[in-house]
């Protein structure tokens, strides 16, 4: 077994952020029991995340990858978002942490952690000092320990189908 190295994504790295990003969401598709999605919806989500990343990547979004000999293992990202500023945050920029995904065979390792830790440093280094996520149960510890808290306030969403 190799040591995990670390590294920022850039251009060359799109297919493999594509790849492990739909690793990430069959995951946790299956883990919410909403079904496999189709060949057709990940083709098309495949061509709209190399349009995204063509644009995004290191401008307004930031993916560190972690690397096991030539095997692509982890991945986490962070997007620049800005709002309004508020009391605690006057800027109104904040890191939306997402994407935070390990292989299986490689959890437990520090390995979102380390990813953790490289992108949250790079987005300070940008004078960003808020940051969000939305966790899954395994990643939840893992939050926790690096000073994250829940937010008590009710969040809502909707989505429009444009089928």
């Amino acid at each position: 077994m190799n040591e995990i190295t670390y590294y920022k994504a850039d251009q060359n790295n799109i297919q493999t952020l594509i790849d492990l990003r739909i690793e990430f969401l069959t995951e946790v598709q299956h883990e919410c029991f909403f079904g496999e999605a189709s060949a057709q919806s990940i083709k098309m989500l495949k061509r709209d995340l190399a349009d995204y990343l063509l644009k995004s990547l290191n401008n307004t979004c930031i993916f560190y990858l972690a690397k096991d000999g030539n095997e692509d293992v982890g991945v986490g990202g962070i997007v620049i978002r800005e709002h309004p500023g508020s009391f605690k945050n006057p800027s109104g920029k904040f890191g939306y942490i997402m994407n935070m995904y390990t292989v299986p065979s490689f959890r437990k390792r520090g390995i979102c952690t380390n990813i953790l830790n490289l992108l949250i440093d790079e987005a300070k280094e940008s004078g960003i000092v808020f940051f969000q996520l939305h966790a899954s149960k395994q990643g939840e510890p893992i939050y926790r320990n690096n000073g994250f808290e829940i937010h008590n306030e009710p969040t809502y969403d909707k989505h429009i189908n444009i089928s």
